[in-house]
């Protein structure tokens, strides 16, 4: 099954040492569930999201979101979480300004 570990991994700057670290495993355990020789149950999936911060979904994901997210993408929605709430709200409006599309959150209206 293809997956998005490596990428992940990666955009996080870990080896596969590092990450075998993290879940408790060796880096062949970790490099044989990247390249599909191993299979992914769920307590891998869980062990694995816990390490690299990410829902465990986002490692299997190929539908719900538009592809596998790339490194810059990562570190930006890292960057975007350790913000406040002041400085989050000036980050949406900078992207808004720059054509980004701004959803409101559900069950709320936008100002207008």
């Amino acid at each position: 099954m293809p997956n998005n570990i490596g990428i992940m991994r990666e955009a996080r700057a870990l080896t596969l040492e590092g990450l075998a670290k993290l879940v408790g495993t060796t880096n062949q355990q970790i490099s044989n569930l990247e390249t599909g020789r191993r299979r992914l149950t769920v307590d891998w999936l869980r062990r694995l999201g816990t390490a690299l911060k990410c829902h465990p979904w986002t490692l299997v994901s190929d539908g719900d979101l538009p592809g596998p997210m790339q490194p810059m993408e990562v570190r930006m929605l890292e960057a975007f979480r350790a913000l406040g709430v002041e400085h989050r709200k000036a980050l949406v409006l900078l992207a808004t300004s720059l054509g980004v599309p701004s959803r409101a959150p559900r069950g709320r209206r936008a100002k207008r």
